[in-house]
Formats: structure tokens, C-alpha cells, sequence
């Protein structure tokens, strides 16, 4: 998995990972809804960080910014220094398949296609080859611990190992960001433990850097970093050392 991210952007050197400064996100409506207020944040390369808060604060809206799956009322959303929440529409379709990888909660496999199939996927939208395709991505169910279950399709595979094949579909193509939203939401907490460790280990051994929202308390003793929000503000942090 050594090819290299097409940029869509200019980076800046020294700049950080990704930064959301001032972003507001007002829904529109009878009565408009700010599901956030003027929030900054700044991730690094190699963090593992945790957007903690109670529902409604925000911590949702403000990954689905960074992952630019949806646009800032105000603020921006900088990538390397380069403002992508400015691209048009494809070029922001395109930043997000090379750069950024996700993790959801319903998982979001193909149920139709066996599980190297779903992690191919990303790849396939890139134009990679079937043989690039299929050695990728047997490489990266072999990172998460199910290449033996390659050739299932999900509805024969648990849970957990379902989750398996949805972070090596994320990090099949090598992405800088793991965007990670209430990743153990569905699971039990041992699987969800389990899980955990795969993403400390994904981190910890192969450098990804992992943002995730969630109020687990078993994903916020994990992280490196703890960002808590409350009705669309930033309330404070907590930093640990690594492990």
C-alpha cells in the first residue's frame, strides 16, 4: 500500500493536519438550529482524539466538517494549510477518496459483495487494477485480523468482524485521516474493546492518525487527546501521554 495520494490542494509546509477555525453550522428551518458556534480545533499527525459530548453537541456535525461531507455556515476547514471547504463539489469528492477514510457506526458494507470486494471498493473508484485492487486489499484485512474471511459476504460475518472490514476498507488506499463516528455504538463491549486495540495498533504501528466522536467512555480513556463539546461550543480538552 505504497501509492502515493494524488493532491486536489496546495499544502502548506508546516502546517497542521487538518484545522476548523471559527466554524458555525446553522441548520436552516422554521426556528434555524446552530449546531455550532465559532469552534476551533487542530489535529496533528499521529494524534488519536476523541470529540466527546452528550447528543446534540455538536460533536457529529463538527466531524462531518472535517471529512467535508458537509460545508461550514461560517468558518473554514483547512487541510495542510489549504482551505478544501473552498473546492467545488468534485474536487471535493476527490480529496475525500484519496485523503481522508471513514468509519461508521452501521458500518455501510455493500451487502452484495464479499468482503475483500467492499474493501476493494475505494480503489476501484480510484482506477486502480484488479490485481493492484485484490493484493491491497487482502493486505489490509490481513492488518485488521480477518483475511480469513476474505470471501464472506457480511451478512455471514459478526459484528465485530464486520467493523474489521469496514476499517480496512478505510484504510485500504492509506489515507492521512481516519474519521471514526461512534465506532463502537453497535458493538458489545468486548468486541468493542477489541476494536479499540486494533486502532491503537493502527496508530501506534503504521502512523494513521484517528479522530473519532463518541460518547463511549471506553473510546475517551483510549484517546490520546479528549476535545469535549456541549450545545455546539468547545468546553475544553484533556491530553494523556501515549500508552
Amino acid at each position: 500500500m505504497s501509492k502515493p495520494r494524488r493532491r486536489v490542494h496546495e499544502p502548506v509546509p508546516g502546517a497542521p493536519l487538518v484545522e476548523a477555525r471559527g466554524v458555525e453550522k446553522v441548520y436552516p428551518g422554521g426556528a434555524k438550529v446552530a449546531a455550532l458556534r465559532g469552534v476551533s480545533l487542530t489535529v496533528g499527525r499521529g494524534e488519536f482524539t476523541a470529540l466527546a459530548g452528550p447528543s446534540g453537541s455538536g460533536k457529529s456535525t463538527l466531524l462531518n466538517l472535517i471529512g467535508t461531507l458537509d460545508r461550514p455556515t461560517k468558518g473554514e476547514i483547512l487541510y495542510e494549510g489549504a482551505a478544501v471547504s473552498r473546492l467545488g463539489a468534485e474536487q471535493l469528492s476527490d480529496f475525500r477518496l484519496r485523503a481522508l477514510g471513514f468509519v461508521f457506526q452501521a458500518y455501510n458494507l455493500i451487502p452484495v459483495l464479499t468482503a475483500v470486494e467492499n474493501v476493494e471498493y475505494p480503489l476501484v473508484l480510484q482506477g486502480a487494477g484488479p490485481a493492484e485492487r485484490r493484493r491491497e486489499a487482502l493486505e489490509a484485512l490481513r492488518w485488521v485480523g480477518v483475511a480469513d474471511q476474505a470471501d464472506r459476504r457480511p451478512d455471514l460475518l459478526s459484528g465485530g468482524q464486520q467493523q474489521r472490514v469496514a476499517v480496512a476498507r478505510a484504510i485500504v488506499h492509506r489515507p492521512a485521516l481516519v474519521l471514526a463516528d461512534e465506532p463502537t455504538a453497535n458493538l458489545d463491549s468486548k468486541t468493542g474493546a477489541a476494536l479499540l486495540d486494533l486502532m491503537e495498533r493502527l496508530n501506534r504501528e503504521h502512523g494513521l492518525t484517528f479522530l473519532f466522536s463518541s460518547h463511549d467512555p471506553a473510546v475517551l480513556s483510549r484517546a490520546r487527546r479528549v476535545v469535549r463539546l456541549q450545545d455546539g461550543e468547545m468546553t475544553g480538552e484533556e491530553t494523556r501521554g501515549a500508552p
